[in-house]
């Protein structure tokens, strides 16, 4: 039974590891015309004077009724532009300005209609995998435990080799396998804790 819940864990990991790029990290670019258009690096030339800006608890949008206050505002941006801006109120023109809130709201609105559309298996699903990629993220492997993972790994395969009298396939080095290797001992210690924390009877 762990070894089936292991490979579940496995099959959630290849869906979750497809999902896990996180947008914030991509270059700002323009977007094509027809599209939204994003915040544009290029076009953050900041005045070097003070220019008038409101505090922080000021309503800079809404989304769906929902107050967006200049301090989530100015977070997100520091986010998005990695520390190069901070201040929403300097974005250069109301267009970068609702391209930020319009990005803000994305996730959001996406959230209103997850919750009216899915029903109560698919968002126990959305749920199940937004956990194991959050628990994924701080679940540490250390460098040793991959390399014991792989030496293992390369000798079990030259064995079944062996026994078969066959070569043993071309493998691929620790530095190419260490990634896949981390991941997946990071899926069997979080497949593990749940099974210990958690209460599975055979009846």
């Amino acid at each position: 039974m762990k070894k089936n819940l292991v490979g579940a864990g496995a099959a959630i990991l290849i869906s979750i590891s497809g999902l896990s790029a996180d947008t914030l990290k991509n270059s700002l670019m323009s977007a094509d015309k027809d599209d939204t258009p994003m915040v544009n690096l290029d076009n953050l030339k900041l005045d070097k004077k003070e220019k008038e800006s409101r505090p922080d608890s000021a309503v800079v949008a809404t989304i769906n009724g929902q107050n967006i206050t200049k301090e989530q505002a100015d977070q997100y941006l520091a986010l998005r532009t990695q520390g190069r801006a901070t201040n929403f109120d300097k974005l250069p023109g109301d267009e970068q300005r609702l391209a930020l809130i319009n990005e803000m709201a994305v996730p959001n609105l996406a959230a209103i209609k997850a919750n009216e559309e899915l029903n109560a298996e698919e968002k126990k699903a959305a749920i199940s995998r937004f956990w194991m990629q959050k628990k994924l993220s701080t679940t540490k492997v250390t460098d040793e435990e991959a390399k014991k993972a792989y030496d293992d790994l390369i000798k079990a395969v030259k064995e079944a080799a062996k026994k078969q009298s066959k070569e043993a396939p071309k493998l691929p080095t620790f530095e190419e396998a260490k990634r896949e290797i981390m991941l997946q001992l990071a899926q069997e210690k979080i497949t593990k804790e749940l099974l210990k924390n958690g209460k599975v009877k055979l009846k």
